[in-house]
């Protein structure tokens, strides 16, 4: 993203906001100003949660960046306005009878912005992008389930290209070791491990278009300059003439481009010896097994050794294929029965290559950005304003209800709610009204509600600067969650549980019979689906002075002179219930384990870097589901390898448990292993979760169609103002 000037538009609106609600509240039956909407009912003007760390479906992970992200890009299914999976780019999807294969058959409508056709290709490379390497996607553990994606995200798949002793061609095999050293030993040592896809060229590669001109390249790598491959046209098995390669360069923020397989004339790694095992026959893309072969014990499969000539890392080795230019297929190693909702997520929005290839770090700017979704992206003003307009190339144009949709970066929930007050946004984003502010609008508003919310609140530890599993659990322990509502005042559901649900004693009697639980039960549960299925996660680490006080004492005999002096707790700014979360969890160390905790603010970005990055002690955290699911949406943060695993935990167990859950088709037999999984993990204490969520929402009453629903997403382009609202308030507006 290129920095650009803020406009002054938020700054000086906050500020007359500000004096207005110093005057007290107002009445009438709506919070502040209701500007008339007759000059501009299609454009909505939102109040969003910060500035986007970016606009990349591949690697943006929050919901602040959401709003705009699912405007821009289409998907194969998209949300409907209770947040739940409708087609879009696909008109009908299959599932085998094992639950390991999802066939989406896509309509020939859809257009990028610049006027190329949406096929089946465009979303095997998003598939593509967020699981290769270069990428470095927080999202890849999202694809985990298709077939090989966490290998191939490793560097650790490879595609045999020609028979080599006992392997054959077209086989996929595992990595486990180069020249005699494991991959981990080769990142532990801090060197690079020979790559079999590094190629040079002895003369200049013109990096450009498949099949375009030396004359139409946009990037040229220099003689001897190293390139990654990535993909080869046609049979990779079978290359030709013809075949072409698609490789990244390395260099400054990186580029990727086709050029000519041939020219690749250079391969530095094509004698280093690798040593690889043949993948599992469930793990081979294309290959059908009947449920005797699921359930078999696995063939013996002895580790041989190739040369890097014979192996590369392509694409072949996903459970992704394009049969046709309008199907593509997903496989999986194990039953996944909650697949279908991978399919409006952020990770299946497919992304332009030709956009991405030039730019692959700034191609989201608005010069150079090419979108697929009802609006496009005109103007972003860093730290003030998003603007969005009516995409001409969508293939749908009767569901885009607005012209214009406004998104402004407001970090600080009381500038939000003031700017909303003046009249300066029609809508605030979902928990952006400040703690202070909910119990004088609550029940006095109609523009004013509370709603669930699929979101755990917790507090996250960094689990390498705090390896004592006692000292973990003793901060968990001495946490009286039972407060949290009164000071922040939102209807929130303390709980010491990760996964988030309802609490049981508000459940249906219907609802108490699918859980197996009464009404006396403490916690929460959650219904997965409605009148089928029902999780209630394992109970948490809750408040118990005494067990808390002996857990430190545990961990103090442990570390001895490790044993930390004081804590560093850090929060992201311009959310009063942040601060006041530290301050509370600050009181209660010190109260009941003698701790002392220092409090740290960061602004939002640099707070989401940190954090990604290990670099905290224990920091605020939250995870918002995409649909109630403990083992599809919130555990897999937990796994080793997962880059969204910002506690650094890994656990052999758990590990095991996650892994026992995935071979199994029927989904209660299935769940009793997740919550195994969940068990030892919350035993482990990497996390202390405080709340589930609710939404507070602010929406002027002319804000027709953003529907509220439990994951908070809406399809913004769905809305419309009314400017007769007044006339239609006390029935069906049109």
């Amino acid at each position: 993203m290129t920095p650009r000037r803020a406009a002054p538009t938020v700054a000086a609106a906050v500020a007359v906001a500000a004096l207005a609600a110093g005057c007290g509240l107002p009445d009438g039956d709506y919070f502040g100003r209701v500007p008339d909407v007759r000059d501009r009912p299609r454009h909505l003007r939102l109040c969003n949660s910060g500035e986007p760390e970016g606009l990349d479906p591949a690697t943006v992970s929050s919901t602040t960046a959401m709003k705009a992200v699912y405007e821009l890009f289409d998907g194969l299914t998209t949300y409907d306005l209770a947040g739940l999976p409708e087609a879009s780019l696909a008109t009908r999807w299959d599932t085998s009878a094992d639950v390991r294969r999802f066939t989406f058959h896509m309509h020939d409508r859809g257009r990028w912005s610049n006027g190329r056709p949406i096929t089946a290709d465009d979303v095997r490379y998003q598939v593509i992008r967020v699981l290769h390497p270069s990428t470095a996607s927080v999202n890849a553990d999202g694809l985990a389930p298709l077939k090989n994606a966490a290998l191939y995200n490793a560097g650790a798949a490879r595609l045999v290209l020609r028979d080599t002793g006992a392997l054959r061609a077209g086989d996929v095999v595992e990595v486990l070791a180069v020249d005699g050293k494991t991959l981990d030993a080769w990142h532990a040592a801090g060197d690079r491990v020979p790559d079999s896809n590094l190629r040079r060229g002895s003369r200049p590669l013109a990096l450009r278009d498949r099949g375009a001109a030396v004359a139409d390249a946009y990037g040229q790598v220099p003689p001897g300059d190293d390139v990654q491959i990535v993909e080869l046209s046609g049979d990779p098995l079978r290359p030709d003439a013809d075949t072409w390669a698609y490789v990244y360069w390395n260099h400054g923020d990186g580029l990727y481009g086709w050029v000519p397989l041939a020219d690749l004339d250079v391969a530095p790694f094509d004698d280093a010896v690798y040593r690889v095992r043949r993948r599992a026959p469930r793990d081979t893309p294309g290959v059908d097994l009947s449920p005797a072969e699921l359930t078999a014990p696995d063939p013996p499969r002895p580790a041989v050794e190739a040369r890097g000539a014979d192996l590369m890392a392509l694409p072949e080795v996903l459970g992704v294929r394009v049969p046709d230019p309008y199907t593509v297929v997903f496989e999986t190693s194990n039953p996944t029965p909650w697949f279908l909702n991978l399919s409006d997520n952020r990770i299946l929005r497919p992304t332009p290559r030709e956009a991405v290839s030039r730019r692959p770090r700034r191609w989201t700017d608005p010069d150079t950005i090419v979108t697929s979704g009802p609006m496009h992206l005109t103007a972003w003003y860093q730290r003030d304003r998003i603007e969005l307009t009516r995409s001409p190339t969508y293939w749908d144009p009767d569901e885009v209800k607005l012209d214009r949709i406004t998104l402004y970066a407001i970090d600080d929930q009381s500038a939000a709610t003031n700017f909303y007050f003046a009249g300066g946004c029609d809508a605030v984003s979902s928990n952006q009204v400040p703690a202070s502010y909910i119990r004088a609008l609550e029940g006095r508003y109609k523009d004013f509600s509370i709603e669930p919310y699929l979101g755990i609140y917790m507090a996250l530890i960094q689990t390498e600067q705090f390896p004592n599993r006692h000292l973990r659990r003793a901060l968990s322990f001495a946490v009286d969650r039972r407060p949290l509502p009164t000071f922040l005042q939102g209807g929130q559901v303390p709980t010491a549980q990760f996964m988030p649900g309802t609490p049981i004693a508000r459940l249906s009697d219907d609802d108490l019979r699918l859980c197996g639980v009464t009404r006396d039960t403490p916690g929460v549960a959650s219904i997965m689906i409605s009148g089928e299925l029902c999780y209630v996660p394992p109970p948490g680490l809750d408040f118990d002075p005494e067990r808390a006080r002996a857990e430190l004492q545990l961990a103090r005999d442990e570390m001895g002179a490790d044993f930390p002096t004081h804590l560093v707790y850090r929060f992201n700014q311009g959310v009063e219930g942040h601060k006041l979360i530290g301050e509370y969890l600050q009181h209660q160390w010190k109260e009941i384990l003698g701790l002392d905790v220092d409090l740290e603010v960061q602004e939002w970005k640099t707070f989401l870097t940190d954090t990604k990055n290990g670099n905290y002690q224990v920091a605020r955290f939250a995870w918002v589901g995409n649909f109630p699911d403990a083992e599809g949406e919130f555990l897999p943060m937990f796994r080793c390898g997962s880059p969204n695993n910002r506690a650094r935990w890994c656990n052999p167990a758990f590990e095991a448990a996650m892994d026992a859950a995935q071979t199994i088709q029927d989904r209660k037999a299935r769940l009793v292993q997740v919550r195994e999984a969940e068990r030892i993990m919350i035993e482990d204490a990497p996390v202390i979760p405080l709340y589930v969520y609710v939404q507070t929402n602010l929406r002027k009453p002319y804000v027709r169609d953003l529907g509220l629903n439990l994951i908070d997403q809406q399809p913004l382009h769905r809305a419309w103002l009314d400017p007769d609202w007044r006339a239609h308030r006390d029935g069906a507006a049109p």
